[in-house]
This record gives C-alpha cells, structure tokens and sequence, in this order.
C-alpha cells in the first residue's frame, strides 16, 4: 500500500461561507496485489465538516488500516466486500475520507483481477449516462458573468449558485436574465444562516425559481433545519447535517429535510453512501451526489459508478477536475460533455487510468506500507 499526500492548486481561488481554497490536500492511496495489479482510491478530509485532518488521516492509514488490510488472501467480491463493512465500524466514522481512499483502491484493485467494472461491483448500474450541474463558487457579479457564460457554452440545465452574502438576490437577478427561466437552480448556503434569516431570505428568492436550498443553518442545528423545511416550500437539501448514518437517522425522525446531500469522502466512501441511500429510499427522501472541492478524477470515477447505478437522484456534481484544477493525475481526466453529460466509464475497477509521474509531481508525501 502506497499513501500520497497531495498538494492540488486550483485554477482560480474558490470561496464559500465556510472558507476559501486556493489549493486542496487530498489522499490518494495505492494498493497492489499479489499479481501486480493496482488500484486507486481518494478521499478528501475537511476539518469544519467531519472533524477528520490530513494528519490524522494519515496515521489512522498507515497504523490502523494497513495492516488490517495487507496480505489479506481475499478469494472473492463478496468475501471482500463484507470485510470492508466490518472494518469500516474500526473507525471510519471519524476518518471518512481515510476510509473511502482504502476502501476505493481496494475495489478498483479487485475489479481490475476479476475484470469488472467498478459500478457493477457496486451496482448492478441502471443508466446509460447521467447529468452533471454547474457549480459556481461566492465570486463577483463579473466572474458570475464568466460562469454563465460557460454554462451557456456547454449547454448545462442544472446550475448551483453559491449564496450567503448581501449580494444572493443580485447573483439569482443576473442568472435568471443570462440564462432565462427553463435551467434548474439551486442555491447553496453552506451554514451561513440562523433559522430565522434563512427562512427570509429563501422567501426572498423564491420570485427567482430557486429548486432547492442546500444547507441553510449551522451543520450542527438539526432543529433549525426542522424549522426552514416547515417554514419554505422549497426542497432543503442537508449536507454538512449530513455525514454519518446517526445523523441520517436524525434527519430522517425529525423530517429536518427532503434531500441528503451523498458525498463520497465526506460520508466514509461507497459502501457508506449505498446504506444511507438505501436508508433515504426507505423514507421517501431524495439523494443527490455532492462532489468535493478539489477531487481529482480518481474520485470522481467513483462517484460517476455511484450514480451510475442509482437511478433516482435528484441531482449529480463532480467530474470538475479540468475546471479547477492545474493538474490531473486521470490520464484521460473523468469530465462531462455537452450537456452536462457524462458516459459510463469503460474497463475493469474505476475505468480511469491514473499517471504515477503526475501523482509524484503534485506528492508532499509518500509512505509505504508492505
């Protein structure tokens, strides 16, 4: 197993309410096995939305994870994946994104030995393709005017709009005129209100058509998420509300929301997010995939298998490597087409062949565990 500490440099500073990235450190972890094949996983860890750090991460990897999974004589998909499930209540509740790198490199490894692809690993898929949304960071009406236009050009029907600041009913204004009234938009609020405020101000935008508003209040004020869903007519989507099963169990007893907001890292890899869909379908709310800023295609491809085989999300993010990031270690990068499109990927485990030369070029670090 082989552990990359990476350093990403965005593009282009992105901001929302909680912070502001110029660059992201993410895992990448490497397994290869006893016939020399190799797979790839990521996560992301975000200390103001799990608690997880990139130090602890680290450690919990290379002491906790590592030599449970090395020289593991795993004979079979299933044997492999009831394993992960009983490893993942080790600890990866407070080191998702340590987890959800493990778990992936481990699949994709094991899709690439018995040749099949990683969404029917996880599956079995139900489409063909699904639809990815624009996303646009807090930014100024001129960038704004940049990303519409963008959104213009590659012909993309779902768009989510940062908010939070003085300026949300100017940025949906100039939206709604750019790109008319037929594109869905959502706003994304990320914990910048009180219950109270939020409640206003959703009733503010709603002149502008706004589709759902994702979370409105502090990640830690399920009673106020209770609260706005019961005050607006408008769907609230719950995500940094939204990282383990015990919160979506709370959720789902006080009705906080009608949409979770699944995201690979954040909730503790693919295993994780299946049991919480699974958990969302049986009380009739809707999921949407959420991607994380600065995720690299090896992230991405997971997530695109994710949805793949979950045929009723409400909405998809992610595939934004090449729009944000100054290097890619997808060699091709996982992207969207026209229209927001974006194709099942093809070949055994994540169907994405990730460059070495680019993974050592973007490492602050490397370990590895025999």
């Amino acid at each position: 197993m082989d552990i990359w500490h990476l350093k990403l440099e965005f593009l282009s500073p992105i901001r929302h309410s909680l912070a502001t990235y110029e660059a992201s450190e993410n895992l990448v972890v490497q397994v290869t096995s006893q016939d020399g094949l190799t797979g790839y996983g990521e996560g992301v860890p975000r200390v103001f939305v799990t608690g997880e750090t990139l130090e602890g991460s680290l450690g919990f990897l290379r002491e906790k994870l590592a030599p449970v999974v090395l020289n593991q004589p795993w004979s079979a998909l299933l044997e492999l994946q009831g394993a992960l499930e009983e490893i993942f209540v080790m600890g990866a509740g407070k080191y998702p994104g340590a987890f959800c790198a493990m778990e992936t490199a481990l699949l994709d490894a094991a899709g690439k030995t018995w040749g099949i692809p990683l969404a029917e690993i996880i599956g079995p898929p139900v489409q063909e393709r699904v639809i990815y949304s624009a996303i646009s960071p807090l930014t100024s009406l001129e960038k704004l005017d940049h990303f519409l236009g963008l959104v213009e050009q590659h012909q993309m029907q779902y768009v989510k709009l940062k908010v939070g600041t003085s300026r949300d009913l100017q940025i949906l204004k100039r939206a709604r005129e750019r790109l008319g009234w037929e594109r869905d938009i959502r706003v994304d609020a990320n914990c910048a209100w009180d219950p109270a405020e939020a409640i206003q101000r959703i009733k503010n935008m709603a002149p502008y058509g706004i589709s759902a508003v994702e979370q409105p209040v502090a990640k830690e004020d399920f009673l106020g998420l209770k609260q706005v869903s019961e005050e607006v007519d408008v769907p609230i989507i719950a995500d940094e509300s939204l990282c383990r099963e015990e919160d979506a169990r709370r959720l789902i007893e006080l009705q906080a929301c009608r949409i979770f907001n699944l995201r690979l890292s954040k909730c503790g890899g693919l295993g994780a997010v299946l049991r919480l869909r699974r958990m969302a379908e049986a009380h009739g709310i809707a999921c949407q995939l959420g991607c994380h800023v600065g995720e690299t295609s090896i992230l991405s491809a997971a997530g695109r298998a994710f949805a793949m085989c979950s045929p009723h999300l409400a909405y998809v993010e992610g595939s934004l490597a090449p729009f944000l990031l100054t290097k890619d270690p997808g060699s091709p990068p996982v992207v969207f087409g026209p229209g927001g499109v974006g194709e099942a990927l093809t070949g055994p485990g994540l169907g994405v062949v990730v460059a070495e030369r680019v993974l050592q070029e973007l490492a602050r670090a490397r370990y590895t565990v025999s």
